[in-house]
Formats: C-alpha cells, structure tokens, sequence
C-alpha cells in the first residue's frame, strides 16, 4: 500500500505519459544493446570426443566430426560422427546431412543407455 502512494504520487504524478515511454523504450534499446554486446563475447571452445567424461555431463560443448551415418525422422535426426572417435548426436528435428559432411555440433553433453552423446542445439555443415 505504501509503495502505491509513494510510485503514484513521486514517479507517475512526476512524469507525464509521454516522458516515461520514452525513458521505457530507451531503457529496453539500451537492454537489448548490452545483450547482443554480451552474447557476442561468450564462445564455446571446441572439444574433441576423446576428452569428454561422465563428468562432462550437462556442460556445453563445441565437437566438429566427419558423418559417419545419420538418421531422419519426423521430429529426430541422429547422427554419428567421427574424429577419429565416434559419438552420437541427437537433433530433435530433422537435420539434413549426409555420410560425409564435416559438421560442427554445438549442444549438451548427455548420456544414454551408458553412452555419452551430444544433444544438438546448432549443426552446421562446413564442407
């Protein structure tokens, strides 16, 4: 109640309508400014298979590998990749590369059925 009186009577009596718009969309340019200066300066490092452990699970990871094989379905696409070690990465929607691409994963490191595998975020195919 006494916040009430004190933002009705200090900060909205203070301004006019127009006036905390403005500050408003200021504020919210100037947010969104910082974010993409922040988001800019965040990278993942690239991680070869062979170094992820059961510890690694839950982190974020960056691997590149050749396709070694791939499956499609409706809503999954899953992929294996080699480097030379194999790993599998899970896509919940349907990716399309094929046996051969060099592809850059960027997901969660996740395990299944004992098996370490990345569940993909980004693929992207560099040749």
């Amino acid at each position: 109640m006494f916040l009430n009186v004190v933002f009705d009577k200090f900060i909205v009596g203070g301004m006019e309508e127009k006036t905390l718009l403005k500050v408003a969309i200021i504020s919210a340019l100037i947010g969104v400014f910082i974010l993409y200066i922040v988001s800019e300066s965040i990278t993942i490092d690239e991680s070869s298979i062979g170094k992820i452990e059961n510890e690694d699970i839950g982190n974020d990871v960056k691997v590149k590998g050749v396709v070694k094989d791939s499956f499609s379905g409706e809503k999954i696409s899953i992929i294996t990749i080699t480097q030379p070690e194999e790993m599998k990465i899970v896509v919940y929607e349907n990716v399309s590369v094929k046996e051969g691409d060099y592809i850059e994963v960027i997901g969660e490191i996740d395990e299944y059925n004992g098996e370490l595998e990345v569940i993909g975020n980004r693929i992207r195919v560099i040749s």
